[in-house]
This record gives structure tokens, C-alpha cells and sequence, in this order.
């Protein structure tokens, strides 16, 4: 869970999921799911590979929910 103003006001969920053995779906996942408005760029790291993928949201934008499950296609390398 994420915050950015307040500790005590969860705003984001993110969880990353090692897809490699689902078959036609062979990739780390990224899902997640803010409750907010706020401008904010989220960016994750392959840490195997260094390949980033970025998430945006747009000022006074509901951020919506992301169910990437091509994220990374780099199972096995």
C-alpha cells in the first residue's frame, strides 16, 4: 500500500505477479489500483533486465484500476 500525503490514507495498491507459467500469458504482471486524483507517475522495474514500464495519472483524473499481464515478456531470459 502507498500513501502521499498521509500515512494513514492508503491511496494506491500495487502488486507485481510472476505470470511466467500461465500459459499464452508468459509475463510479470503489474495490477494495481488507486483511489485518488492526483497527478502521479508510477514506474516499474524489471531488476533482472533494467526494462521500466511507466503508469500515469492526470491531475483531477479518477486514476483508474490497471490489469497489465504483459507487463514484462521476459520469462526465461
Amino acid at each position: 500500500l502507498f500513501w502521499f500525503f498521509d500515512q494513514a490514507n492508503a491511496e494506491m495498491l500495487i502488486k507485481v505477479i510472476d505470470g511466467c507459467q500461465v500459459p499464452g500469458l508468459n509475463a510479470y504482471w503489474v495490477f494495481y489500483a488507486a483511489t485518488t486524483n492526483v497527478d502521479f507517475t508510477l514506474r516499474v522495474t524489471d531488476t533482472h533486465t533494467g526494462i521500466v514500464k511507466e503508469y500515469k495519472n492526470l491531475l483531477g483524473q479518477i486514476a483508474p484500476p490497471v490489469q497489465d499481464t504483459s507487463t514484462f515478456q521476459t520469462c526465461g531470459q
